[in-house]
């Protein structure tokens, strides 16, 4: 593959027709990261990496906090991929995994419970029901939770640490002091992977194992909302 070509003074690039500036002028669009260089293989690769079970999600935490911080140092470019970017992202990967469990523990509970009472006695199945119709309700609220939170948590994860980052107090602090930013990053997020994964299905169901293909663009979505979590601010 031919080496992009740039500007002595390291702020342009040639993308084959025209000169693109690598300095972030202004607001960024929401697709800005199509045209900076290497960005479709730098998705690419970090997808591919994204495959691996916890290794990559580890790692694409990572590569997003540092594309974020490109774009903070406004610097308009995605991070070269590689397993380089596995140590930045821990502290976000276990902070979500360790509210993920909790919730999976009280929700798997209640479901629990809602069954064993309708196995265990007929008479008992509208009280059922109730619960199970509640646990719909927690799990669409805690679906809800955790779009609201979504940028505090990888921006306050990082800068705070994981110790503070699992007390909900300090999440919604955050939340709340960026509260444009953080909703943006977190519909922005939720409506791309969901267009996403219909993708992917769509495409698996016609061409075998044709989803995995779709999904290595999954750091994209990642990628769409760099801007909003750059302009999180969280207070040491």
């Amino acid at each position: 593959m031919a080496q992009t070509l740039v500007s002595d003074d390291g702020r342009w690039w040639w993308d084959g027709t025209q000169w693109r500036s690598r300095v972030v002028e202004g607001e960024l669009e929401l697709f800005w990261f199509t045209t900076t260089p290497e960005w479709v293989t730098r998705i690419l690769i970090t997808g591919a990496i994204m495959l691996i079970p916890i290794v990559g999600v580890i790692n694409t935490y990572g590569w997003t906090l540092a594309a974020t911080d490109m774009v903070r140092r406004r610097w308009r470019e995605l991070p070269p991929a590689g397993f380089h970017h596995l140590e930045r992202g821990v502290r976000p990967f276990v902070v979500a995994l360790v509210y993920g469990l909790i919730a999976f523990l009280v929700i798997g509970s209640l479901v629990a419970t809602a069954v064993l009472l309708a196995i265990s006695d007929h008479s008992r199945i509208p009280i059922a029901i109730a619960m199970g119709f509640l646990v719909l309700l927690l799990a669409l609220a805690w679906w809800l939770v955790v779009v609201y939170l979504f940028a505090a948590t990888i921006v306050g994860s990082d800068r705070l640490g994981i110790g503070r980052a699992l007390n909900p107090k300090t999440l919604l602090a955050i939340t709340r002091a960026n509260r444009s930013a953080a909703l943006t990053a977190g519909v922005t997020y939720l409506v791309a992977s969901l267009v996403l994964s219909f993708a992917g299905t769509a495409v698996g169901v016609i061409v075998p194992f044709g989803g995995l293909v779709v999904y290595l663009a999954l750091p994209a979505v990642f990628a769409l909302i760099v801007p909003s979590l750059a302009k999180i601010e969280v207070q040491p």
